[in-house]
């Protein structure tokens, strides 16, 4: 038998343990952890997840069945290398000297970042408190000398847990199985099979856990989050980030040649591609902010520049912006914003290179958001520039104009085409054919330079990369809970 929780004067490691060949499935400890955490409906930070699988099988004249199902009692595994404590931009982790994580309300601004990364997505989002919560291993109880309570309230004694140095290993090498020594592709259904954090789990497992039968969660409705924070915002955030850095590169370059052959003060002329270009960057921020749970505490989002790329990317995003209002006055900070602006893409890109999401963890990712921002920024500034041509009566060539259009939209069109089959097929062939439209409009606007062409070939662009990052944030659906 394992030893439980003991009453010592110095700080251990904890581990749950669950013993799955005996679990009733009665949900007690999923029960007692919101009592005692009084947490609102839709919020668990323990769920019991059902797995069932078989059916009926034809032996020779005769039918049987191979029907198996099993729970699994987890919460927060308070893991060797929580991967949520490193990647929260306000650090608002804490990671105790005997192994249990919980989140400090006071720097918690709601961004669910940590929900993304964690494997076993033990963040959840409380809309009360507009911040994240996870279970806390009832450390108050823990130092009080008592038991956490959902391992109180098992009837079955099932659920308990442990002090990893006082683990007997022959008592564990005969039945039970410390998560945090084996590789992740080892750990039972419905666990991740990707997860790199060493969760402080042992399980006894159930006979099914062991067979090659397709397993299922058949309570997914009832363990996934109620209150998922909509991602819209962060759509709106990243494509008009984006599309201000690209529209800053090409900026650079492309009104060199009108404000040149100009013969009047063109002061006006030159101010107004800035202007817009700022105000991507401002609604682009007032999005991000409003995607927040916590205000109060956004102050706070570049504090973890050591670990979180969120960080690095709000920093990059604030360093950005002051290089663009620099450039009203010293011109010549423009190659060096432009140079934060490559920064800023990379470490956005980086967010979203998660290991336990294989759907972003891809060089694609880094490609593709390039690819947009210097997409959505040409074709932004290429209606600015017809539409200040008006006023110059200056016709410029559009043939290079639309060829670098043209790339940028094949470029795309590669990158869909090359994806695996994830998205719903018909919003795969309605997203390409809006790049095939926008080639068609950029082939036709070269030689027919005009307002409303440019602003046609924007908008095609604008939709189609809008339905491309709804699919991106459409990912976050395909987890197992």
């Amino acid at each position: 038998m394992l030893r439980p929780y003991a009453y010592r004067r110095f700080k251990m490691t904890y581990a749950f343990t669950f013993d799955a060949s005996a679990c009733s499935g009665c949900k007690a400890c999923q029960e007692a952890c919101k009592d005692k955490n009084n947490l609102p409906v839709g919020v668990m930070w323990r769920r019991v997840i059902e797995v069932s699988g078989g059916g009926w099988v034809q032996a020779g004249k005769a039918w049987t069945n191979n029907v198996f199902a099993y729970n699994l009692s987890i919460a927060c595994n308070h893991c060797v290398h929580p991967k949520c404590a490193g990647v929260c931009p306000t650090d608002a982790y804490v990671h105790r000297a005997d192994g249990i994580v919980y989140i400090d309300p006071s720097k918690c601004m709601g961004c669910g970042y940590c929900s993304w990364a964690c494997p076993y997505n033990a963040p959840r989002y409380n809309p009360e408190l507009g911040q994240m919560s996870k279970c806390n291993f009832c450390f108050d109880n823990i130092d009080a000398g008592l038991p956490p309570s959902c391992v109180a309230a098992c009837p079955m004694r099932v659920l308990n847990f442990v002090e990893v140095d006082d683990i007997q290993s022959s008592i564990v090498n005969g039945q039970w199985s410390e998560l945090w020594e084996l590789p992740a592709s080892e750990h039972p259904f419905p666990l991740p099979n990707n997860s790199r954090t060493e969760p402080h789990l042992m399980v006894k497992p159930h006979v099914a856990m062991g067979n090659n039968l397709e397993k299922k969660i058949s309570n997914y409705e009832e363990i996934r989050p109620k209150h998922q924070k909509s991602e819209m915002p962060l759509v709106a955030f990243t494509l008009l980030v984006q599309m201000a850095v690209g529209a800053f590169w090409a900026a650079q370059w492309m009104f060199t040649l009108l404000w040149n052959l100009v013969e009047f003060d063109a002061w006006l002329l030159r101010l107004v591609p800035y202007l817009i270009i700022g105000a991507c960057l401002g609604l682009g921020g007032f999005f991000s902010f409003a995607h927040l749970g916590a205000k109060r505490n956004a102050w706070r989002a570049p504090f973890h520049l050591k670990k979180s790329w969120l960080s690095r990317e709000i920093l990059l995003f604030g360093l950005f912006g002051a290089g663009w209002l620099a450039g009203f006055v010293l011109p010549e900070t423009k190659w060096v914003t432009s140079l934060l602006g490559i920064g800023l893409i990379y470490s956005m890109a980086k967010v979203y290179r998660l290991h336990v999401m294989p759907a972003w963890n891809t060089w694609r990712t880094t490609v593709g958001f390039f690819i947009t921002s210097a997409l959505l920024g040409h074709v932004l500034m290429w209606g600015v520039l017809a539409y200040e041509t008006q006023f110059t009566g200056i016709n410029i060539s559009s043939a290079i104009l639309a060829g670098i259009t043209v790339v940028f939209l094949v470029a795309e069109l590669g990158l869909l085409l090359s994806a695996k089959e994830s998205a719903p097929r018909a919003v795969n062939k309605l997203r390409g054919g809006l790049i095939v439209a926008a080639i068609i409009g950029a082939v036709i606007t070269a030689s027919q330079f005009t307002l409303w062409n440019t602003v046609t070939v924007f908008a095609l662009v604008l939709i189609e990369e809008i339905i491309g990052r709804w699919l991106f944030y459409r990912a976050l659906q395909d987890r197992a809970f």
